[in-house]
């Protein structure tokens, strides 16, 4: 019943060479009869591309990019969810991956590093280009896995955007995603 299933991050390195935990994961045999999409961590446009060409030879019509993940660690370095606190290098880095990407491009985003309010900025950014998807934790970096995700945001993405949208975030039982829908 699941739609798509997104393989948990690869983080690319300048090596350009996936561990062996990342190719068990991507290996296509693992992932037969269901729609699966690996994601990447990074904020070199290069090694995206070089990720995603690898991925589509093995099959992959999709890869994700990873612009959520709020983890100290991760954020300090300027990618996922840090990658939203520095506008105009996601820009130059989006315009260099839909000019030469073998595959479709979707996006996992939050609402921003620091205050929702951010997230009407990304939201132009993004509509920009032709994404497969965009998935969005409605909640910003600060907040990690607290507070209550912020809905309306989300409806803000819902409504206009001319790709599909899909919600992430709290919803952990059926008479929840009954709710909100």
């Amino acid at each position: 019943g699941v739609d798509r299933y997104n393989i948990p991050f690869i983080t690319l390195t300048q090596d350009r060479e996936f561990t062996l935990r990342e190719l068990r994961n991507i290996a296509p045999e693992r992932n037969v009869g269901y729609c699966a999409v690996p994601q990447l961590l990074t904020k070199n446009a290069g090694d995206f591309n070089w990720a995603a060409g690898e991925l589509w030879a093995m099959g992959y019509d999709e890869v994700n990019l990873n612009l959520g993940c709020p983890s100290g660690t991760v954020v300090a370095k300027g990618k996922g969810s840090g990658f939203l606190g520095l506008p105009e290098e996601l820009e130059r880095f989006l315009d260099t991956v839909f000019d030469a990407a073998p595959c479709a491009v979707s996006i996992k985003t939050r609402l921003g590093l620091r205050e929702p309010e951010e997230f009407g900025p990304l939201l132009a950014l993004f509509r920009r280009y032709p994404l497969a998807e965009l998935i969005v934790h409605p909640r910003v970096q600060k907040d990690m896995y607290k507070n209550p995700p912020r809905r309306a945001y989300f409806a803000r993405a819902l409504a206009d955007s001319p790709f599909p949208v899909c919600y992430n975030g709290d919803l952990y039982t059926v008479p929840a995603l009954e709710a909100f829908q």
